[in-house]
């Protein structure tokens, strides 16, 4: 009788906190023995641990040179998100598989519309105020009542996994809906009122009554937004940054909502970020002294069956990693290589 064979255990690495924190999510789906190693919190001095020498998969949100060079046997860098500008991808060998992973669209698409709502009610000063028994923007005192987001205008910047995601919400609230991305359709879809590249950005933003960005960051939509786009958008505009930070220029952001140039703002995405938990400013300005913004530590997709069903799509990869299948979302490198 022939014995089966058992295929020996695929190392892998979780690096950073992100990825450490879905191993046990990761582990509930997995069909294939390995030996996990978790490091939530790197080293400050840089020095890489002895584990990813042997690595044949690391899960992280960033992966630099040094550690390129010190994981020889990777066959499979995985994003736990979306996003891989953290990634070295340029130095990286033809050989090593990169592959990311969604399923924030519809935390984030609720976010949006969350932000939208409260951004429309000036619902955090309202609730400040009235903790103080201060009945401001009812109609006993304050403002003139203001208008419903009904038939307001949405400007989407990115219409991939997120961006479908607020548009159906938006046009369930009765919003208007205007794209511009990277590669339009040849044809409109019929849910969207415009749908353009990047050379009418300046349109969208004079139309938009709120933009929202949900592109993704790389060498064409850094610095995006600054100061003339800013100049373009209605002073009663409000941004919603679900992106990247570095999308919208930092000091132009901050300019343009301290001027009250555009009325107000929620951002999720940031300039700076804590490496431990310890209270950390996210900008060089002072953005927290504003009361025209929402201000959330990078939160829009943290959710529960986003978090499941990211790491379950990362076993799967694992699976298939080691049964020579070929692999989901592989963003560049081979998309199947040798099983174990």
């Amino acid at each position: 009788m022939t014995q089966k064979k058992t295929r020996p255990p695929l190392n892998v690495v979780f690096w950073g906190r992100v990825a450490a924190q879905g191993r046990r999510l990761l582990q509930e789906h997995l069909k294939t023995p390995v030996r996990s190693f978790a490091f939530p919190t790197p080293g400050k001095d840089g020095t890489l641990p002895a584990e990813l020498a042997h690595a044949d998969v690391v899960v992280a949100s960033a992966f630099n040179e040094p550690m390129a060079a010190a994981t020889p046997q990777l066959k499979l860098l995985h994003a736990p998100g979306a996003g891989v500008d953290g990634f070295s991808l340029k130095l990286l060998g033809p050989q090593m598989t990169v592959a990311n992973a969604f399923f924030h669209g519809p935390a984030i698409g609720e976010y949006v519309m969350m932000s939208i709502l409260a951004l429309s009610r000036n619902l955090i000063k309202m609730d400040a105020h009235f903790r103080r028994g201060t009945w401001y923007g009812s109609w006993i005192w304050g403002t003139p009542p203001p208008p419903e987001i009904y038939g307001k205008t949405l400007g989407l910047i990115g219409y991939g996994h997120i961006g479908k995601e607020v548009a159906a919400r938006a046009r369930a609230f009765g919003m208007k809906v205007w794209v511009v991305s990277a590669h339009p359709p040849a044809q409109k879809p019929g849910n969207i009122e415009s749908y353009e590249g990047p050379d009418k950005l300046r349109e969208l933003l004079k139309a938009a009554d709120y933009v929202v960005l949900a592109c993704p960051l790389n060498d064409r939509t850094r610095g995006l937004i600054i100061k003339r786009e800013f100049s373009w958008m209605k002073r009663t505009a409000c941004l919603v940054n679900v992106a990247r930070g570095p999308v919208v220029q930092e000091e132009a952001l901050y300019q343009a909502l301290s001027t009250r140039r555009i009325q107000g703002a929620a951002i999720d995405v940031w300039y700076q970020y804590p490496t431990e938990d310890v209270p950390f400013a996210p900008s060089r300005f002072p953005f927290n002294e504003l009361d025209n913004i929402i201000m959330t530590p990078h939160v829009s997709g943290w959710m529960r069956g986003t978090m499941e069903n990211r790491f379950q799509l990362i076993a799967e990869n694992i699976n298939r990693l080691a049964a020579g299948q070929q692999l989901i979302n592989v963003i560049q490198g081979p998309k199947r290589h040798k099983g174990r």
